[in-house]
Formats: structure tokens, C-alpha cells, sequence
């Protein structure tokens, strides 16, 4: 395993930009909230799900559900070697599957089937090199397998330390357009309690999708999104069908060794300039019944989802309805762990886990089925997850929430919240606002 340290830098976006000529690359960003960073490019294999079938570049490929197919090309690649260096011992990636799952992505064995955009429902690459930054210890390292030659070695090198090309500049030709009336949303809250009073369900997390059309990069708007943000499960990929940014503050599901962890978040207050009148949103956050039961029925489905592939007994929360606070919202967040139990792998809690609870309801499989029924748009790569799946046993992974997606000039984005029997519909569009107005408008106010 080659590795060379680089020069630290706070950021590592001009580093990351550097990368963006070749081939699917892609930055996982804690956005200064956590402490690393993972920035990769140049996959040795590709595989991508669309309603026709995988397509695969660079190995035989498989068949299957998504789960599967990540398990094949983890497997496919190799396991890591065990004379990792010490400096990388802790890293969380030296080779692996990265990619993301969409919301349409099969998950769970007889859960309904979900509509799907123009977007794969599943992206996997296959990557073997690129850096890590520990914020940490304030150090930044490249990585690449033994067997890239000398003199790629060096290109690679160079490369990153070398002044990127400019992208494209973003403007917005048409502002954000609901694609749910208002009408239509107070209508369908109204069926949801419908729902909830004959006992069909307890919560359904309902979402409204928005469009603009552009031109320019996506990525140009990433640098100031992301000060807006402050999320730690942030990340942008540059495929060949569009741009995926995201801004997410949600972890899905991460293992380390056999401990798991995930982190639901239920409950919502926007951020205040005054920093009184922001101090009192976060104590009414606190104190709101609404938000705190929302919040103890998505650990109750987690904790279940959890106990499929977990030790008996090991199941615990830690940290239950916990205020934290982002760049622009503050939120409830649960932390729910657990020990894997032997026998099952990373591929197969994820299956059982996905989607996430958060972001569907209890029970998860009526729900979903409401959510089909309701929403009038598909949502595609919202509300599914980007991860990363290390070949020594490490997963990380978010709840692709806060997300924005490209392609051939139209940008979509999505805010929902969780519907209870309590909730007034001005509130929770008001809500859909507050945890992406923000975002929407900056967008749209970006200097020429």
C-alpha cells in the first residue's frame, strides 16, 4: 500500500476539485462537525441499477438486489490486506464499495415496491485510492494500492497538489417550484389522520418535492451550501447521469467492528439569528410532546430494525431525544446501539434496516404503502443513503435527507416531516421550509 502525507488544509474541498476530471469522483464531508473526511475518484469497477437491469463497468458483475450486487463487488475486489501500515490502522477506508442507495433501492423482503425517477435506483464504485483528512489530528494522507505504477503514483500526486479548473458557474434560470400544492398537502395530512384514527398506522413521514431549472455546476454552490449546512454527513458525487450534493446531518447505519450505531432524528426547529430568540426555539424543541413521542416511535422501529441482526440483549439507547444543533435547524436525535450478531454481514443489516425508519414511518411496511399512495413525486435518490463500506468490516452511512440532485439541467430537492395524529398541516409544511427554505434560497440568491 502506497501512502503519502499531503499538506493539511481545514477544507478539503480545493483538494477534492482537483479530482473532479476523473472518473465518478467523490467526497464524503463531515463539514467541520466530525473527523474525517474521504475524497476518491477513479473507481476500479462500477455497477448501477436501472429499472432495466444492472449495468457493470470494469468487473463480470452480478445479479440480484442491491445488497447483494454490493456484497459481490466487495468480494469481488479482495479484503484488505492485514499489513495495513499503522498510520492507516484507524482510517475509516482504505479500499471499498462507496455509493449510495435510493429510496427505490429493494430493501427489506416484502416491503412494497417504490416508484423511481430518472435517477439508478442503486451507484456502487469500487475505489482503491484517494485521501482521508483527520480533523483530529490535523493531518491529510493519500493512499493507492502496491500495483499502480510509479509513474501513475506520481501523476496521482501531482495531481493534487495542483490548481484545479473552475467549475462551471451555477445560476438558477427558474425558481424552486413546489410539486405539492398546498391544497394537495392539507388534503393528504388530513387522509393521514385518517389512517392513524382506523388504526392503520402510528406516523407516516410525508415529503414534498421541489424544481428549478439551471445551468452551471452544482458543485460551484457547494463551498457556501455547506457553511449554511454544517451537517457531518455531508457529500457530493459527480456521475455520469448528474451531481449529487448533500447536506445531510443523519447517520443511517454505521458498524465498527460488530458494534452498531444509528442515529434517528425526529423533531425540528429553525436556527434564529438572535441568539436569545434562537436559545428559546431549542427550549421549546425540548419541551414539545409532539416532537419527543414522533421521536420515541422511530427508536421503537430502529430498535426493532436494530434486533434483527443484533446479540440478543445488546440493544440499547444511550442517548434518547438529544438536542443538537446544525447550521440551520435544531433537532431531536436518538442513539440506538447494538453488537452484530455472528453470522450476519454488513449487506445483510443494511437490507433489513433500509429504508431507514426516520424517514417512513411505524409500521414501516403500511406506511410505505401509504407514502406510495400519497405522494404525487417519486423520491428517488431522497430519503435513501451514501455510504462508504470499507474492505476491514467498516460502514458508514447517512439518510440522504437535505439532498439536491442534477441532471440535464433540472435540480430537484425534497423536505418532509413525521405526520402524528397532533399535527397541524400549516405546521408541518412550515416545517418542509424550515429544514430547506434555507438551502432554496440561497440558491436562488447566489451572485451573478
Amino acid at each position: 500500500m502506497r501512502i503519502q502525507e499531503l499538506s493539511w488544509s481545514d477544507s478539503p474541498l480545493a483538494r477534492f476539485a482537483t479530482l473532479r476530471s476523473l472518473p465518478w469522483p467523490l467526497l464524503l464531508d463531515s463539514q467541520d462537525a466530525g473527523r474525517w473526511d474521504i475524497l476518491v475518484a477513479a473507481p476500479r469497477a462500477m455497477s448501477w441499477q436501472t429499472p432495466d437491469g444492472w449495468q457493470h463497468q470494469g468487473w463480470p458483475g452480478s445479479e440480484g438486489d442491491a445488497f447483494s450486487v454490493m456484497a459481490a463487488l466487495q468480494a469481488w475486489g479482495g479484503r484488505a490486506r492485514h499489513d495495513v501500515p499503522a498510520e492507516a490502522a484507524d482510517w475509516p477506508l482504505i479500499s471499498g464499495v462507496l455509493g449510495y442507495l435510493g429510496y427505490p433501492a429493494a430493501g427489506e423482503r416484502g416491503l412494497p415496491a417504490r416508484r423511481h425517477d430518472d435517477w439508478p435506483l442503486a451507484s456502487f464504485g469500487l475505489y482503491d485510492r484517494g485521501c482521508v483528512y483527520d480533523h483530529q489530528q490535523r493531518r491529510c494522507w493519500t493512499w493507492a494500492p502496491d500495483e499502480l505504477a510509479d509513474s501513475d503514483w506520481q501523476t496521482w500526486l501531482t495531481r493534487l497538489d495542483s490548481a484545479p479548473a473552475p467549475a462551471a458557474p451555477f445560476r438558477l434560470q427558474r425558481s424552486f417550484v413546489p410539486l405539492t400544492p398546498r391544497q394537495r398537502y392539507a388534503g393528504d395530512i388530513a387522509r393521514i389522520h385518517d389512517y392513524i384514527r382506523a388504526g392503520d398506522c402510528y406516523q407516516v413521514n410525508y415529503t414534498q418535492a421541489y424544481e428549478a431549472r439551471h445551468e452551471g455546476s452544482l458543485w460551484s454552490t457547494y463551498p457556501a451550501l455547506r457553511k449554511l449546512a454544517l451537517a457531518p454527513y455531508g457529500g457530493y458525487w459527480q456521475l455520469p447521469w448528474g451531481e449529487l450534493l448533500c447536506l445531510s446531518p443523519e447517520q443511517f447505519l454505521g458498524v465498527d467492528g460488530r458494534h452498531i450505531r444509528t442515529r434517528p432524528i425526529k423533531g425540528t426547529r429553525r436556527r434564529q439569528q438572535r441568539a436569545a430568540d434562537d436559545a428559546a426555539e431549542a427550549r421549546e424543541l425540548l419541551a414539545s410532546a409532539k416532537d419527543q413521542a414522533e421521536n420515541i416511535m422511530i427508536t421503537d422501529l430502529l430498535r426493532n430494525d436494530l434486533g434483527k441482526h443484533a446479540v440478543t440483549g445488546s440493544v440499547r439507547v444511550p442517548q434518547l431525544c438529544a438536542l443538537e444543533s446544525f447550521g440551520q435547524v435544531h433537532h431531536l436525535v436518538t442513539t440506538i446501539e447494538a453488537e452484530l450478531a455472528a453470522g450476519t454481514d454488513i449487506p445483510d443489516l443494511l437490507r433489513d434496516a433500509f429504508p431507514g425508519g426516520s424517514i417512513t414511518g411505524a409500521p414501516k411496511k403500511r406506511v410505505m404503502e401509504i407514502i406510495e399512495a400519497l405522494e404525487p413525486s417519486a423520491r428517488g435518490v431522497y430519503c435513501g443513503s451514501l455510504f462508504y463500506w470499507d474492505a476491514r468490516g467498516r460502514l458508514d452511512s447517512n439518510i440522504t435527507i437535505r439532498t439536491l440532485v442534477s441532471r440535464d439541467g433540472l435540480l430537484r430537492t425534497w423536505a418532509g416531516g413525521g405526520i402524528t395524529l397532533d399535527s397541524e398541516w400549516e405546521a408541518e409544511y412550515q416545517e418542509c421550509w424550515n429544514k430547506m427554505g434555507g438551502i432554496m434560497q440561497a440558491l436562488e440568491n447566489l451572485p451573478d
